[in-house]
């Protein structure tokens, strides 16, 4: 979960994407040379109609940048305005402030890892400055959340119980949303959910709205999670073009995650209709046609989001689609690149980027090393959905004993999903528990009717 509104729903539809390959592993994929299969026919070709604004209809844009270029400009009056407040104020705390959380939201409109060691540095500087009992507390709170810090940003919030100055409302709401936030990230979905009533009985905002609705969605309750987003919309007081995109991707991540393909493509094109040209929709988009079976318009979007923005994401969407037709040697050729990417960032913030290097490891590399990188991320982040990736490595590796107790804690812990069903009822198979086996496989068709069929191994962010 992430802190904010709209750029947290931003956030947060890059936080946790990865392909989903267990059952469809994509080098078996390619090899057996599966049928490309189209959810509803392979002619079929989503424009992305107004349907689907029937369901849940998002309030009428407010003001604001009407596409991702003019937000990218926006951005840079920001933060040149910031520096220079910091050039007229060095010995200042509040425009060092001010310039991290400008990087901040840089990193969350780019998903540049630049942006968040920036913010981090400025953050630090800004840190030293203040007086004690005083500061960028709450920034720091965040700051750490974006980098997965979990142990960081509940220092902070212990910290900021103690100020001087009492925080606002919308302060504390946040930070009691904050801890909701760590709460859930550390395996506790009733603490999460609890937390989130009591930010909400402070102030309710659009981010602990969206925060519910990822709630939701983690435990399969999609339409509730659905009619959240839309609460978060009708809360936020700005709605700018980029929020209510934001908005409508959410839906979109929900509709996709139960099987809706066709309902999810068309929330992908309403966000970039209602805000053009930002790479995190279009990524999304490509996805759509990937599982339409329109290749190569896919993977044409994403190796020129891939070149524009260095997004290693994008090179293992595009190589998923490549193995979906057999091709082995174009898929390697991306999978180079981004391995070399995602190692790179792991080293540098192994917090933030442990869990990304593992997707690229199960789906690319080398299992084991993808297992290490899997039980690493469980120890900074014990939720259901790290549980989930040391299983899928575990049904890897061969070890579907353990495979099966980290799935049946990440069902203890709430987590509802077709991918944790699924990968519980292969374990469940290899251990010769047929009869559980087939129960699980049930769970997972009813939370997504499409979750054994090939065209899974497409996604690499809408898997649920």
């Amino acid at each position: 979960m992430v802190a904010g509104g709209a750029t947290g729903a931003d956030s947060a539809a890059t936080a946790e994407g990865r392909g989903f390959w267990k059952g469809v592993a994509p080098r078996a994929l390619a090899l057996s040379g599966a049928a490309v299969l189209a959810i509803v026919g392979a002619e079929v070709m989503w424009s992305g109609g107004e349907t689907a604004t029937a369901a849940v209809a998002l309030p009428s844009a407010g003001f604001g940048p009407d596409n991702f270029d003019q937000e990218l400009a926006a951005s840079d009056r920001q933060l040149a305005l910031a520096r220079e407040r910091v050039a007229n104020a060095p010995d200042q705390w509040l425009p060092r402030e001010g310039l991290a959380r400008a990087e901040l939201a840089r990193f969350k409109m780019t998903a540049d890892p630049e942006r968040l060691a920036l913010a981090r540095n400025n953050l630090a500087m800004a840190q030293d400055l203040a007086p004690a009992a005083s500061g960028p507390i709450l920034t720091a709170a965040e700051i750490a959340m974006a980098g997965h810090d979990l142990a960081a940003a509940e220092m902070q919030l212990d910290r900021l119980e103690k100020v001087a100055v009492a925080p606002s409302p919308a302060e504390r709401a946040e930070a009691v949303a904050l801890r909701g936030d760590i709460e859930f990230y550390r395996g506790n979905m009733a603490g999460a959910a609890s937390a989130y009533t009591a930010a909400d009985a402070i102030l309710p905002t659009s981010g602990t709205a969206i925060r519910q609705a990822l709630l939701a969605r983690s435990q399969g309750r999609f339409d509730e999670a659905i009619e959240l987003v839309g609460k978060a919309a009708r809360r936020d007081s700005l709605r700018t073009p980029r929020g209510l995109a934001s908005y409508a991707l959410q839906i979109g991540m929900i509709e996709s995650a139960r099987g809706n393909f066709e309902a999810a493509a068309e929330r992908f094109w309403q966000a970039d209709r209602l805000f053009p040209g930002h790479w995190l929709t279009q990524l999304y988009i490509a996805e759509a046609q990937g599982v339409a079976g329109d290749f190569d318009d896919a993977i044409a979007v994403q190796e020129r989001i891939a070149r524009e923005y260095g997004d290693p994401q994008a090179l293992d969407a595009a190589a998923s689609l490549y193995l979906a037709q057999g091709d082995t040697q174009a898929a390697d050729q991306l999978t180079q690149r981004s391995t070399a990417i995602w190692r790179a960032r792991a080293k540098a913030m192994p917090l933030a980027y442990t869990a990304h290097t593992f997707e690229n490891e199960l789906a690319f590399g080398d299992p084991q090393r993808a297992l290490r990188l899997a039980r690493e991320n469980l120890s900074h982040r014990p939720y259901g959905d790290a549980h989930i990736l040391v299983a899928e490595a575990l049904l890897e590796t061969g070890d579907p004993a353990q495979a099966r107790a980290h799935l049946l804690e990440a069902e203890a812990q709430g987590w509802r999903s077709a991918p944790l069903y699924a990968r519980l009822s292969e374990a469940e198979e290899m251990l010769g528990n047929d009869k559980a086996s087939k129960a699980a496989a049930k769970k997972a068709r009813e939370l997504n009717p499409s979750i054994f069929d090939p065209v899974m191994s497409r996604l690499w962010f809408g898997h649920g």
